[in-house]
């Protein structure tokens, strides 16, 4: 590892820096993974209790290539959906919402500190680096995964033994996410 860049760690004004919750979202599997459950959940149930059926082949339909089928739910089906449903919420809900709650107490009051990658992780869907950062003179292990994005994948400032910058929750300093990963421009995030 190279020398410790043991920076004294400074607040970050939020126009500083291109991040926004939306934009962590879309990069996070499992918040990307969640909404997809809850919005597969939330769809078809409120469909179902509205209008009694699901529209099979809607977008063929309008499309004009071919019928619109529909697909009738009565009597006992319609709560086995529902309750099929509110699993899935009871799942996926709080896994989506303790993903926007760790990138929100980032994004209020980030603190900008030093740090360096030591590895980075690739498998068919996530892209992950695992860092180290100081904060308050203590060190910290940090890992940061998001879906495959070959783009950032090939940035010169995500290599191994890499000084990156980390944005930390300094009342909760276990808490980061690294700059350069997040970014939306190619060039070194640094500030």
């Amino acid at each position: 590892m190279r020398s410790s860049p043991r920076n004294h760690p400074h607040q970050l004004n939020s126009s500083s820096h291109d991040l926004t919750l939306v934009g962590l979202l879309s990069l996070d599997l499992p918040a990307i993974v969640s909404m997809i459950f809850i919005l597969g959940a939330v769809i078809p149930a409120s469909l179902v209790l509205t209008l009694g059926y699901l529209p099979v082949g809607f977008f063929s339909a309008a499309l004009g290539r071919g019928n619109m089928d529909i697909l009738v739910f009565e009597g006992a089906e319609i709560p086995l959906l529902v309750a099929g449903a509110a699993t899935v919420l009871l799942l996926a809900g709080p896994t989506f919402y303790w993903r926007v709650q760790h990138f929100r107490r980032i994004l209020l009051s980030p603190t900008i500190v030093s740090g360096q990658i030591r590895s980075l992780n690739f498998t068919p869907l996530e892209f992950s680096v695992d860092y180290v950062y100081w904060f308050q003179q203590r060190a910290y292990a940090g890992r940061n995964a998001i879906r495959r994005n070959h783009r950032r994948e090939k940035r010169s400032s995500l290599r191994a033994g890499q000084n990156i910058t980390a944005l930390v929750d300094s009342s909760q300093p276990e808490y980061s996410l690294v700059l350069e990963l997040y970014s939306r421009g190619d060039a070194d995030a640094r500030l």
